[in-house]
């Protein structure tokens, strides 16, 4: 077992022990507004200092972890903090690729003259917008074709 263990064993250990008995045992974070206002002797207010100093003693072990790893191998050492930024890269890059850009956006707001209403041979006349009871229908020549 190294030290680490053992701290945090202890920290689990000696909130454990606190807890022993409790009926409500939410344990406030350490300095907030809910600690403050336990009694001094409410037992959730050492159990707080416990387990705010567990959470440094991690951070500060971490942060010495990538120092060293850092200085042992910087590739490594970049690999792992830039995991996180490389992996939401990889997420929005299907999204991304399918999202059109400004000049397509742009080229899509453009004006582009009307569709040319053509009737079709063997299909029924067709309404001309605007202008109610006119029709077009297949040129003659079409007509005779078909």
């Amino acid at each position: 077992m190294n030290t680490a263990d053992a701290a945090q064993l202890w920290a689990e250990h000696q909130v454990t022990t606190l807890a022993d008995g409790a009926q409500d045992w939410s344990v406030p974070p350490y300095g907030s507004l809910a600690w403050s206002q336990l009694p001094p002797n409410d037992p959730r207010r050492f159990a707080a200092v416990v387990e705010a100093a567990e959470q440094w003693r991690r951070q500060a072990a971490e942060e010495e972890r990538l120092e060293q790893l850092a200085d042992d191998d910087p590739d490594a050492w970049y690999a792992e903090v830039t995991a996180g930024a490389n992996d939401e890269a990889r997420r929005l890059a299907g999204r991304l690729a399918r999202m059109r850009t400004l000049a397509e956006l742009n080229a899509a707001r453009t004006h582009r003259p009307p569709h040319q209403l053509r009737a079709t041979p063997g299909w029924p006349p067709i309404a001309v917008p605007g202008e109610p009871g006119q029709y077009l229908r297949p040129a003659p020549s079409y007509a005779a074709a078909a």
